[in-house]
């Protein structure tokens, strides 16, 4: 028997959870009724556990969907390490007894899919190319930098849809930072700000840390800032999370493995 397993992060204090459980739904309502749920860590069930539920019910081989933007530590080295692979594409692993061969879907990454959320998160926020855009990541340590070339990818994809005023900063390890891209907005004489996370799902990073170097309320959609002692209006969006489109990246990378 084959089946998915739909992997993230995990949260205390965000949404990830509703996402993934709308989207795992989706999937199933297409056809692959053998979906099943994990989290790194903090939520409910954790990869061991979802792993051996599946291996228990009779299942032999498993595609993994990380819900994550980009590729890194934990795509590369973590998961595989928690499911027990030896290495992170596909590997036949002991599971109580039984073999199980599991395969590793790429994350969103460089999927045009992400680019057609962007734009749809300008388009509800009644904004237009003569707006000032800033892609927000959150950044990363990994040699591969692969996040940080995401979210630089897809704020290069808006330039050539025709924005003149798009930067992009990261809430930690990379940069520019959240700062320094508010400030070269500033000079580019915007008016109006659109902030968009490059995020599968809120949590600590979107509601509180980001909003505070925005200079914004935590949790809010947006309000008036100061750059440079100018006021500017800006509207912080939501970010990815159960966009039907991923559902549709899901469903498209459980065909190609399964």
């Amino acid at each position: 028997m084959k089946g998915a397993m739909i992997v993230g992060y995990g949260t205390r204090k965000g949404n990830l959870e509703e996402v993934l459980e709308k989207q795992a739904q989706r999937v199933r309502c297409r056809g692959w009724d053998n979906v099943e749920i994990a989290y790194f860590r903090v939520s409910e069930p954790t990869i061991p556990d979802a792993l051996k539920k599946m291996a228990d019910e009779g299942t032999d081989e498993i595609v993994v969907l990380p819900y994550y933007i980009a590729e890194g530590t934990l795509t590369k080295e973590l998961i595989p390490e928690k499911l027990g692979m030896k290495c992170s594409d596909v590997s036949e692993v002991d599971v109580g007894g039984k073999k199980v061969t599991i395969h590793i879907a790429p994350a969103f990454g460089t999927s045009f899919v992400l680019s057609d959320v962007v734009c749809d998160r300008i388009a509800d926020a009644n904004g237009d190319p003569d707006c000032g855009i800033l892609i927000l990541g959150h950044g990363t340590r990994h040699d591969s930098l692969s996040n940080m070339r995401v979210v630089k990818l897809n704020a290069e994809r808006l330039y050539k849809l025709g924005y003149d005023h798009v930067e992009y900063a990261f809430n930690e390890f990379c940069e520019p930072t959240i700062k320094d891209a508010l400030d070269r907005l500033e000079k580019q004489g915007v008016e109006r700000i659109i902030a968009i996370p490059l995020f599968v799902a809120m949590g600590l990073h979107l509601g509180e840390e980001i909003p505070e170097q925005l200079g914004i309320e935590p949790y809010s959609e947006g309000g008036e800032i100061t750059v440079n002692g100018r006021k500017i209006q800006l509207t912080y969006t939501r970010p990815m999370e159960d966009d039907p489109r991923l559902a549709d990246y899901l469903d498209q990378k459980i065909g190609e493995y399964l």
